[in-house]
């Protein structure tokens, strides 16, 4: 493969050395980026910053830092600190996140994304050029605020998107599109709405990158691995802008029976109905060979960066992260 990212979602019983060791696997192997991913663990650009310090080549991402929690003079602040540290190596990527982790957990209001997502990415290209802001939008404020350091100029703006308002409001205004949960037989159908907001603007859509995550499992136990999969599905299958997403790629009836069974409160069947055909489709598991298999099928599908996420069943699951790593090479 031309080009690989590397997810690094953070795990209780895995340590920083251990974090570190995989990084330097994944720079070693050829791997482009690390992308990092944050809910509710370790705090993201923190975390990322040792991973960028203690490695030479390999650059760093958030994927996604939220833009309820953190304010665009907030953001350009993390990225001016990662060009200190590693300059050039550093990509930010950004993403509404959900209603339940900005309103359940953070007590933020979620709302408008598409209008607030366009405000805060203009507010922050002219915050990383070292502009001054004098801004007053409809969800943003900000009266004289400047890096009071180097600014690290025009980094790379991801913008993760699942619906197609999003998608094509990506295409209009990112430098890259994150995707997930894409199953490989929609991906050509979901590029394309990109780049229809890119046509839209008078943008070469060429010019746009398109990353996504790729829940992958080098295994010879695929029976387990799918059930943990299963798992994963079902907790972002609750939450509304992911159902409506695995609705729209034709898992109907697998989302109307597993909320049915969430609504009851029947963990168990609810997980049970998420099929092996959508396991399938939105993972990546078996052999070595199998999975670079799958993965390359989604390069020719539109993919520019595929991103390794590792999983594993296992309870210690080091060893198992290490051998999904080392089987792709860029």
């Amino acid at each position: 493969m031309k080009r690989l990212g590397l997810a690094l979602v953070p795990q209780r019983d895995i340590s920083m050395p251990d974090y570190i060791a995989m990084a330097r696997l994944a720079e070693q192997q050829g791997y482009e980026v690390i992308w990092g991913a944050e809910s509710n663990g370790y705090e993201l650009f923190s975390f990322l910053s040792v991973l960028l310090h203690q490695t030479h080549r390999i650059k760093a991402a958030p994927g996604i830092a939220s833009m309820f929690t953190r304010t665009p003079a907030l953001m350009a602040m993390s990225a001016a600190t990662w060009h200190l540290i590693a300059p050039g190596r550093s990509l930010l990527g950004l993403g509404v996140s959900t209603r339940i982790i900005v309103g359940n957990w953070h007590g933020l209001t979620w709302d408008q994304p598409l209008g607030r997502t366009a405000e805060y990415v203009d507010m922050l290209r002219r915050a990383l050029r070292g502009e001054r802001l004098v801004h007053h939008g409809q969800f943003y404020t900000s009266q004289q605020f400047r890096l009071g350091v180097e600014p690290p100029g025009d980094v790379p703006i991801y913008l993760a998107a699942v619906n197609a308002k999003m998608l094509r409001l990506a295409g209009e205004i990112a430098d890259g599109v994150l995707l997930t949960w894409v199953p490989l037989g929609a991906v050509e159908q979901v590029v394309a709405e990109i780049r229809a907001g890119a046509k839209a603007v008078g943008r070469d859509p060429k010019d746009l990158d398109i990353a996504m995550y790729l829940r992958t499992c080098v295994t010879d136990d695929r029976a387990a691995a799918v059930q943990w999969l299963r798992h994963d599905i079902t907790g972002y299958a609750v939450a509304d802008v992911y159902s409506r997403v695995f609705r729209r790629f034709g898992f109907q009836a697998e989302v109307a029976a597993m909320q049915d069974a969430w609504r009851r409160g029947d963990r168990a069947l609810a997980m049970a109905q998420i099929a092996d055909p959508m396991v399938d489709a939105l993972g990546v598991i078996g052999t070595a060979d199998v999975c670079r298999e799958k993965v390359e099928a989604f390069v020719a599908a539109g993919v520019d960066e595929p991103i390794i996420l590792p999983f594993t069943p296992q309870a210690n699951g080091l060893p198992a992260y290490w051998q999904t790593i080392a089987a792709f090479s860029a």
